[in-house]
């Protein structure tokens, strides 16, 4: 049987995934997928408490719009037109490009930007999401084509490769979101490899701290600061939001600390405040429509613990359409500020993206990002401690997201946490000058040491070692 592209998952997906059935049901069962607004509002009005400004944005098709093509999006030389050498590096990449993720952003800068230095890259493409327009698939299927000698170096861009069978040396590019170990069957895949990079210092000490053998490098991943920077055109959402905007990206799901941020935010402001908190987001494993359901069970779980009458809660506003990679500059500068209580990240795309586009940052001090976020450029909210995921035990919402978090401590961001939030938001409202100073820190930091060009330099320069022994 063939599968559909929204049901592929990728090699950490199958590496990692355990046996779970999903609570989560359609709300309406149509032949075109999409809910009518009688049917949006029937379903809100059995739910008796206020939900986000969000239902006009949800009755859409499902799948990902046809984009046209953007200035920027393939800064690629074709293969068909490189002239190669004899002495030329060679290497092959295995993971997914096509997808908007942060594996696929990462591969794909790898793909085009060693091909740009005229290195030949033989890529291994993993059957995935399809998020980039069409003129970039072609880029990458044709190099998918390209022929290097099975003898190269093959860079595994994925958290567990699916096979480890090359006859050359064999490097993972991986990263993990716990913060004080790895999965032990985690360790028996990364010993299984000639050498491993990791994003983050951090990583590299966990990694090294739970016996893994092979060596492990550090190469940081990026942004593109001549995209994403202060200035650019502000994306019109079609919703009403205030004149303070709070924004946060990330997929829906527990590890992400939603229900941290909403219950700091729906405690601290009112209506009464002249501030939105908008939430870019959407779950990557359903349909658009059980997306809907899910993450307003989860915020009705949440409001419900408001002690606040409905007419008191602060503007919350969801939107959760496909968004152009292009586009992301244009909804970073249509807010002031980014908040992102995150229980664990393996490096934190979404706060360099945010921080190179300008806005001051609210963040966890966990796990991956710590090592480009500090109190002296951000705002960090300290865990209380840590916690052992279980399935049947505390944290078991995140043993239940993947095999390899079971076991593994994870921060505990409970009333203390919040508070600190609270005064966090608070204080980027309040005294907004404050944290254009601490953002213009971050921002130079990330132009200086955390461009995808330097991390690709990085991983140049290796493989010219490598192929010069």
């Amino acid at each position: 049987m063939k599968m559909s592209m929204g049901t592929l998952k990728t090699a950490y997906e199958l590496g990692s995934s355990r046996i779970i059935a999903s609570k989560y049901k359609p709300v309406v069962k149509k032949d075109d997928n999409v809910l009518s607004e009688e049917e949006i509002n029937t379903y809100l009005s059995k739910k008796k408490v206020a939900m986000p400004d969000f239902v006009k944005d949800v009755n859409h098709p499902l799948g990902y719009r046809e984009e046209k093509q953007s200035e920027g999006d393939v800064t690629v030389q074709d293969p068909e037109s490189i002239r190669y050498s004899d002495e030329m590096i060679e290497v092959h990449l295995n993971g997914n490009v096509m997808d908007y993720g942060g594996y696929g952003k990462m591969n794909r800068n790898i793909a085009f930007g060693l091909s740009n230095r005229n290195v030949r890259v033989k890529l291994d493409i993993e059957d995935y999401l399809v998020h980039v327009n069409k003129s970039t698939q072609k880029v990458l299927k044709n190099m998918a084509n390209n022929f290097v000698p099975p003898t190269s170096p093959k860079i595994y861009g994925v958290t567990v490769p699916l096979t480890l069978s090359h006859k050359g040396m064999k490097i993972i590019f991986t990263m993990m979101e716990t913060s004080e170990g790895i999965h032990p069957d985690y360790v028996g895949k990364l010993n299984l490899c000639d050498e491993i990079w990791v994003p983050t210092h951090y990583g590299k000490k966990m990694f090294e701290n739970s016996n893994v053998h092979p060596p492990v490098r550090v190469i940081p991943l990026g942004v593109n600061v001549d995209r994403y920077k202060p200035g650019v055109e502000p994306f019109d959402f079609g919703i009403g939001l205030k004149d303070f905007r709070f924004i946060s990206v990330f997929r829906w799901s527990y590890r992400k600390g939603y229900d941290i941020l909403l219950k700091a935010y729906l405690e601290e402001f009112s209506s009464k405040d002249d501030v939105s908190l908008l939430l870019v987001s959407r779950p990557a494993d359903c349909p658009e429509h059980q997306g809907v359901d899910r993450i307003q069970e989860d915020f009705k779980a949440i409001r419900e613990c408001i002690s606040k009458k409905d007419h008191e809660l602060p503007h919350v506003a969801l939107y959760n359409k496909p968004i152009p990679e292009y586009k992301m500059p244009a909804i970073y500068n249509a807010s002031h500020a980014f908040a992102l209580i995150s229980r664990g990240e393996g490096f934190g795309l979404p706060y360099v993206e945010a921080a190179a586009s300008g806005l001051p940052i609210i963040g966890s001090n966990c796990s991956g990002h710590s090592d480009f976020l500090n109190n002296d450029n951000s705002y960090l909210v300290e865990p209380e401690g840590f916690d052992i995921a279980e399935v049947t035990g505390n944290m078991h919402k995140m043993a239940k997201a993947c095999r390899f978090y079971e076991g593994q401590p994870f921060p505990i961001f409970g009333a203390l946490s919040i508070a600190q939030t609270q005064a966090h938001m608070r204080s980027v409202y309040e005294n907004y000058s404050e944290a254009q100073e601490k953002i213009q820190i971050l921002r130079a930091d990330l132009v200086n040491n955390y461009t995808w060009d330097m991390m690709v330099e990085r991983i140049y320069q290796r493989l010219l070692e490598i192929h010069s022994k």
